[in-house]
């Protein structure tokens, strides 16, 4: 109420002490970047992501070669009864595999390639938390920047400097290759992480430095083997945009696949091996799986929720893998239960019928952060009570606007506890955090709590014999010996 002069009547509206409806987020919207090279270029040009909604919505001008149609193809195989949602990025066929991987890998600056992502919220305002590259994801490039090794610290420097790697050498090729620098209390560069390994480098790349406020930071790379590049870029993108990938492996051998997942340590990266077989004019072609699995993690986001695990489902479309892997529920020398050992998913048949996603767990190595279905889940709580309380943003500080929020987050919780996103949930104030000073600077700690449900990995059944039940069967044998004598003597 404001107490600015009047001389007649004014009706104020209030809206305190009304927690607002916390909305789940769709979780189940997918982006994939492709190539199509017989597209229509007016219908589908290059880098201009287009949108794919529901069964019926097929592309028609896509053309039939590249890898987006058939990406396509296999994610609306998983739809079912649901509509699925993708975004879709078309990228130039390159004059070989290397250039065709650096278009996928794209631009952030230009917002191509992967980077197409970026376009899609303001754009269409939605915000895909499925994001896939089907068919650049397996090889592991022998022409990536493998190391980068500091030469000389520098000095003065306040701040990371920028890292800027470039080709050279006579024909100067390759593309994508990303680090940090890291400083050291005595403003020095005193190492360089490789976020991205790029790929195609002729020879080793220059290293340079800029900003940071210091100078004369020297490091030399070094070309080899390493991490696909296209699946580090999407594990980046992930971190980005909260979002989930699958990606196959090098499609090879289960020791193949293990070395490949060990590029990674991410909890938002599944690693699929090996390829499936799906059928095309009724021949078995070999094709990666992640555009199936994320149609199929879609599909049971919508009609199971999105707390689900998509392990044990069957795959739609799909007529065997590249490979024979062989499977049991209770043997662990089997491949299938190797490769989940070690962080690997893969397609099996199963004993009652189907191909089936197997297993649950990320490329992780910490034991808290192991399964794609929990490191979902918490995102889209995580999200959705980010966009719903925006509503409180910039309110003054006050009990009422406390309680609000509060109760916004706990009834979200409570609903979520009641369908079994999360085993429990609650919201607290913390006032070691909520000081004088933190208040009055603007700054309010609102902690809440919650766990979703960790897939049923491993069941054991204990079976305990117990011999008491011959006096059972006995007394029971007895008794209808008895009723027979009875009736006979009767």
């Amino acid at each position: 109420m404001t107490e600015i002069f009047l001389h007649g009547r004014e009706t104020l509206e209030k809206d305190a002490g009304n927690p607002r409806y916390v909305a789940t987020i769709d979780s189940g919207i997918i982006f994939l970047t492709g190539t199509a090279p017989g597209a229509n270029n007016t219908l589908f040009p290059v880098n201009q992501p287009r949108v794919m909604r529901g069964y019926e919505d097929f592309p028609q001008g896509l053309g039939s070669t590249g890898t987006l149609p058939d990406a396509l193809d296999l994610v609306l195989k998983q739809a079912g009864r649901m509509s699925q949602t993708v975004y879709f990025n078309r990228v130039e066929e390159g004059v070989n595999a290397a250039a065709t991987l650096k278009n996928v890998l794209g631009s952030r600056a230009a917002r191509t390639g992967l980077h197409a992502l970026s376009r899609i919220a303001p754009e269409f305002n939605q915000r895909p938390k499925l994001i896939g590259a089907p068919g650049f994801t397996s090889t592991r490039p022998a022409d990536g920047v493998a190391t980068i090794a500091v030469t000389e610290g520098g000095t003065g420097y306040t701040s990371a400097p920028t890292v800027t790697i470039t080709p050279a050498g006579g024909d100067a090729t390759g593309a994508g290759a990303t680090a940090i620098a890291m400083i050291n209390a005595s403003g020095e560069v005193d190492a360089v992480i490789i976020t991205n390994p790029g790929l195609a480098y002729t020879a080793n790349p220059t290293v340079s430095f800029s900003g940071g406020g210091g100078t004369g930071a020297t490091a030399a790379a070094t070309r080899g083997q390493t991490a696909n590049p296209v699946a580090a870029e999407i594990s980046a993108l992930c971190n980005r945009y909260r979002a989930c990938s699958v990606v196959s492996g090098p499609n090879t051998t289960p020791e193949a696949a293990i070395q490949y997942r060990l590029d990674f340590d991410t909890d938002r990266l599944m690693i699929l091996d090996p390829f499936i077989k799906v059928s095309k004019g009724g021949v078995p072609v070999s094709m990666p799986a992640d555009a199936g699995v994320l149609g199929l993690q879609a599909r049971i986001d919508y009609e199971e929720g999105f707390w689900y695990s998509p392990s044990s489902h069957v795959l739609e479309g799909v007529v065997g893998t590249h490979r024979p892997v062989e499977h049991s529920l209770s043997d662990r020398s089997v491949e299938s239960q190797y490769l989940n050992s070690n962080h690997v998913s893969t397609i099996v048949r199963s004993p009652q019928g189907g191909w089936k996603l197997f297993g649950n767990r990320v490329a992780k190595s910490d034991p808290l952060r192991v399964f794609w279905s929990v490191r979902r889940a918490h995102d889209v709580i995580i999200e959705s009570v980010e966009l719903a309380t925006e509503a409180f943003q910039d309110r003054p500080f006050a009990k009422q606007n406390l309680v609000d929020i509060a109760e916004t987050v706990n009834r979200a919780l409570r609903r979520w506890t009641a369908l079994g996103a999360t085993l429990g949930g609650r919201v607290w104030l913390d006032p070691a955090l909520n000081t004088a000073e933190s208040l009055s600077a603007g700054l309010v700690y609102i902690h809440y709590d919650g766990e979703a449900p960790a897939p049923m990995e491993h069941i054991v059944f204990v079976f305990n014999r117990n011999t008491g039940y011959y006096d059972t069967v006995l007394a029971s044998a007895a008794r209808e010996i008895a009723r027979q004598s009875a009736l006979a003597a009767a």
